[in-house]
């Protein structure tokens, strides 16, 4: 019974390592962006490029969105970060995003450099748009 308990603990704290992670605007604005102070421009409290999710629970696309993006945080463990914003809950950040549909995912760079898309999308075609926006994303050359 005690192997039992300890395997079941094992899974569900691996499990919960590449989980992405729900937030509300107060967190939001700890661990993202603040938006009331810095308005003028996206400055990124994280030190690793971030993807917002805006969803809502009635949406199916979004249901169907959920473990590609899980799989995702797995792929780039520790490269990146997911935060799922839930748009009935957060109306101020949905509105902020303009996310008014569903699914809506933003890309942001380290620099703030945000991009979004609308819409479903498959683990292969966010790994792309990773690679592009976020990880080998290159600064603009200076001439």
């Amino acid at each position: 019974m005690k192997k039992l308990l300890a395997f079941t603990c094992i899974i569900a704290v691996s499990c919960g390592l590449y989980a992405q992670e729900s937030i509300n605007i107060t967190q939001f604005i700890e661990k993202v962006w603040d938006f009331e102070n810095d308005k003028d421009a996206i400055k990124l409290k994280s030190k690793i490029p971030v993807i917002l999710d805006f969803y809502a629970d009635w949406c199916r696309p979004c249901k169907m969105l959920e473990p590609e993006l899980t799989a995702l945080q797995k792929d780039y463990k520790g490269k990146l970060i997911i935060y799922r914003i839930n748009v009935d809950k957060e109306r101020n950040l949905a509105a902020l995003f303009q996310a008014s549909s569903l699914p809506t995912i933003f890309f942001i760079d380290k620099s703030g450099t945000a991009t979004y898309v609308r819409g479903y999308r498959t683990k292969d075609e966010l790994k792309q748009m990773v690679d592009t926006y976020l990880i080998t994303a290159k600064k603009p050359s200076k001439h």
